[in-house]
């Protein structure tokens, strides 16, 4: 392996996770601070924003390969979006809700963070198609 391909595939990654978790943890901060709310809907809100960008990236992977390299592609989705979407932190917080006695708050965002970020997964994937078959 040559060291470009390490830098790619391996070093860019990490950077782009980086920037994704900067980005998680501002973007966090200023939902928590605006929207004050008995269950933690930031870390939902931010798992369904990458969840919907997945859903367009994924629709139109076939363009953007021929655009920009299947590569920036890769980086883009594992890098930024792993580091920006955390289904980790939205575990944590359900069963933290259960564990202090709030078990329907607790229930609710654990069902919430398994079906809505599928839900904005397949509004990003069908929108986006159906905006590309209008352009064409």
């Amino acid at each position: 392996m040559n060291s470009l391909y390490i830098f790619i595939m391996f070093v860019l990654p990490c950077f782009f996770g980086g920037l994704g978790a900067v980005l998680r943890c501002a973007m966090t901060k200023k939902i928590s601070t605006s929207h004050v709310s008995e269950v933690p809907v930031a870390t939902l809100f931010i798992n369904c924003l990458a969840s919907f960008v997945l859903g367009v990236v994924s629709n139109v992977f076939m363009v953007t390969v021929t655009i920009f390299g299947a590569n920036f592609v890769y980086l883009m989705i594992l890098g930024f979006l792993g580091g920006f979407s955390t289904f980790s932190t939205a575990i944590f917080e359900g069963v933290h809700l259960i564990q202090s006695k709030r078990i329907k708050e607790g229930l609710f965002l654990l069902v919430a963070e398994l079906i809505a970020p599928f839900l904005s997964a397949s509004v990003g994937y069908v929108g986006s198609q159906i905006l590309l078959l209008s352009l064409v």
